[in-house]
């Protein structure tokens, strides 16, 4: 998998041309995310995504999906904690339109006021179904109470925060944070695509970014009760220093997938199928340049929550990782990366991924060598520092079950 780049003025273009298709993958990174806003406003840049798309100065808020979704294409956008992206998938024939609207999106949204009301109602309604899933809600806990600011903030922020945002605020986050745009195209690629992008990224202005680096607290365990449900949910984890960039990445790639990818992994193996604990087990991992956050979630009774802990705290006591899963990680690893060659959206999420963890992408061919080169004791000696770590718990509880917490 080849990865060029080309550059144009302040714009950075991602290119991984792909044989044999016949459809196109572009995404335009904004390079402002939840971080980038003021904390009076949180939200703000989650807020904007969705107004862009109620209206721009040459398409209506229906045009804008019509016109690629009547040939098959789609057409979507998120907000991270450091980014906003738009991306489309379409046919070959029509990347031109494609373009355009990614284009029109990024640079000429009309931000009115009457949309802007009505889609604060949309995404107070979104916050709301957040915070009420179980499992949504314990991963924001889980960052609020061990990022610092403004990390810890949840992107769609607060319902009290998005209702004082209007069209004002957006449109002065609009002006001071949507440029030096980076692109990633991925699929059949021509120099004719690669002209309309670049005539598209003359209305590109270069804006500062945001390279905040990612600090981390040492809290103590948190909790939340709630009084419609009957499991514990839960994660526990702790933040350690190597990102993408540090050449012991490979070996923490490897860890985290023997660890628990698939039910032949560590966890799953241990605590649902010999222990039967859990019903579902993971592990969680954010990874920035450099810094990771790394975790377990489950969920199990609170019947079963004691020993749920005593295990896990017993894993990690212990430290050690048996070779056949060194094994397992490390060959899974390896399949699941030649298997995302195979597809254009997965060569686009992979190509992606790194860029909206603020770093350069790595072409799969050289992770591969990476990887081949990562030995039993690089993982067991990761494993070992990592386990030293305080981890930190973080649960959704019953409510009138807050003694579980004593367990920890």
């Amino acid at each position: 998998m080849q990865i060029e780049i080309k550059k144009t003025n302040s714009n950075k273009i991602y290119i991984v041309p792909v044989n044999g298709v016949e459809t196109v993958s572009i995404a335009f990174i904004v390079p402002a995310g939840s971080t980038s806003e003021d904390k009076e406003y949180a939200g703000c840049a989650h807020l904007l995504e969705h107004i862009v798309f109620k209206g721009t100065k040459r398409y209506d808020e229906f045009s804008l999906k019509y016109e690629l979704e009547v040939f098959g294409g789609s057409l979507n956008a998120f907000t991270t904690k450091d980014f906003t992206v738009y991306y489309a998938r379409v046919p070959y024939f029509h990347f031109e339109k494609a373009v355009d609207i990614l284009g029109e999106l990024v640079f000429s949204p009309l931000i009115e006021e009457e949309a802007v009301n009505l889609e604060k109602s949309v995404v107070i309604e979104e916050i709301k179904s957040y915070n009420e899933d179980h499992l949504t809600r314990v991963h924001d806990l889980f960052a609020e109470s061990i990022l610092k600011e403004p990390y810890s903030r949840p992107i769609s922020g607060y319902e009290e925060t998005v209702k004082k945002i209007d069209a004002d605020v957006l449109k002065k986050f609009h002006q001071k944070h949507y440029g030096s745009i980076k692109v990633i195209v991925v699929g059949k690629v021509t120099d004719d695509l690669l002209k309309t992008i670049a005539n598209i990224l003359r209305n590109d202005k270069p804006v500062s970014e945001n390279n905040l680096k990612v600090n981390f607290s040492n809290p103590s365990n948190a909790y939340e009760a709630r009084s419609n449900i009957t499991q514990v949910h839960m994660i526990t984890g702790t933040p350690i220093e190597i990102g993408l960039e540090d050449k012991r990445y490979p070996a923490l790639l490897v860890l985290n997938t023997l660890l628990g990818s698939g039910m032949s992994s560590l966890l799953f193996n241990t605590i649902r199928e010999k222990l039967g604990l859990v019903y579902e087990i993971d592990t969680v991992g954010n990874f920035w340049k450099e810094s990771s956050l790394i975790g377990i979630y489950a969920s199990t009774s609170t019947e079963k929550f004691p020993r749920y802990v005593q295990e896990i705290n017993t894993i990690l006591k212990r430290a050690t990782i048996e070779k056949h899963y060194f094994e397992y990680g490390k060959k899974r690893l390896i399949g699941k990366l030649q298997m995302i060659t195979e597809s254009v959206p997965s060569v686009f999420a992979y190509v992606l991924e790194f860029l909206i963890s603020r770093s350069e992408p790595l072409p799969i061919e050289r992770l591969f060598e990476k990887i081949e080169s990562v030995e039993y004791n690089h993982v067991q000696n990761l494993w070992r520092e990592i386990c030293e770590n305080r981890w930190h718990w973080t649960c959704i509880i019953p409510h009138g079950e807050e003694r579980l917490m004593k367990e920890l």
